[in-house]
């Protein structure tokens, strides 16, 4: 087949990016034809990926990028005969995607935010349930956003939807065997989260648990975002000791195994790709009961699993870990297992039929 993805795609950061790129590479595994559809960007791309221009602006972004890509997915289609294109994000991906008025299949794969957040806004509402009517089959990520996405625009679309949980690729990610270099800067247990900085991200938690740590450990923040000058700011007020932004990092495969514990302390969360990754490295993942944690974590075997914004437990959590090394490698070893078993392929039901 030939099959179109529209969404984010690297050198861009996140979950979607990275899922689309996961997609990607699965589907020319199998020996289908993908062109990728994406916003622009600097770095030079692939030949089968298109990028559409828009204004580097908040909200302006997302306008221009629907103009500018409406126009170029119907040549891409006409081009290349598309069969299937397969839009990544509600909006704007997915509007793009139920506009085009070719026979190709429209798909859209929901992920967290597009689903939890956006149908908040009174005038985006009716635009989600839009998007989501058009769609010849709707994908989400976990069991909860498609029952969001049935809150939104009642039972009319249950015949057309399915669970496709995000997997990670376990060869990439995979335990570090050699020293790590991290603790031998640091001198101490690394507490690491990777993300973008945002609100829903409940980094602020993060930091007052630290804040009232009782065992000694670094922290290690990666990632970039709106709220860069927040937490730095919280940082130099409560003079909190080794805590780090360190900016945004673009081969986590390479971060995450220098860890040793890896958190997750968000208020809202779709199905996190990053949390698959830390626990496919064989790390500890302290995560805050939101998004589909629930479903893949079995508390204190697998994982750690604490409510949200509650900086302290968050805190008694990390302590414990940090001073319990047996334990930290025993669900470290048993999360890897889990992943490798039920997380390592992804499942895209086109294919199957």
């Amino acid at each position: 087949m030939n099959i179109c993805i529209v969404g984010q795609y690297p050198p861009q950061l996140g979950g979607v990016s990275t899922y689309t790129k996961q997609l990607e590479d699965k589907l020319v595994e199998e020996g289908h034809n993908v062109f990728v559809l994406t916003y622009k960007q600097d770095e030079k791309i692939s030949d089968n990926v298109y990028m559409a221009n828009s204004i580097n602006v908040p909200l302006l972004r997302g306008i221009s990028f629907i103009v500018s890509s409406y126009f170029m997915l119907n040549k891409i289609v006409k081009e290349h005969d598309i069969d299937i294109i397969h839009a990544n994000y509600i909006l704007p991906p997915g509007l793009v995607c139920v506009l085009n008025k070719s026979k190709a299949k429209k798909i859209i794969t929901a992920h967290g935010s597009d689903i939890n957040i956006l149908p908040n806004n009174k005038i985006l509402r009716p635009l989600i349930r839009f998007i989501l009517n058009k769609a010849d089959a709707l994908y989400f990520v976990s069991e909860k956003l498609e029952e969001k996405a049935f809150e939104i625009c009642g039972n009319t679309i249950k015949e057309k939807t399915s669970i496709t949980p995000n997997t990670v690729n376990t060869k990439k990610f995979k335990p570090k065997s050699s020293k790590k270099t991290l603790y031998t800067q640091y001198q101490t247990p690394i507490v690491m989260f990777i993300g973008n900085l945002v609100e829903q991200k409940g980094l602020t938690y993060l930091l007052e648990a630290k804040k009232i740590a009782k065992s000694e450990y670094t922290l290690l923040i990666y990632g970039d975002g709106p709220q860069k000058e927040i937490l730095e700011k919280f940082i130099e007020d409560n003079n909190l000791k080794n805590t780090y932004l360190m900016g945004k990092t673009r081969e986590p495969e390479k971060i995450i195994p220098e860890a040793d514990i890896m958190v997750l302390p968000s208020i809202s969360e779709g199905a996190s790709i990053v949390a698959l990754e830390s626990m496919s490295c064989e790390k500890t993942l302290i995560a805050t009961d939101t998004g589909n944690i629930s479903n893949i974590i079995t508390n204190h075997k697998d994982g750690i699993i604490i409510p949200p914004k509650n900086p302290q437990l968050l805190s008694e959590a990390i302590d414990e870990i940090v001073s319990n090394e047996n334990k930290r490698k025993e669900i470290g070893k048993n999360a890897r297992e889990l992943i490798i078993n039920k997380y390592s392929n992804m499942n895209i039901p086109y294919l199957q039929k």
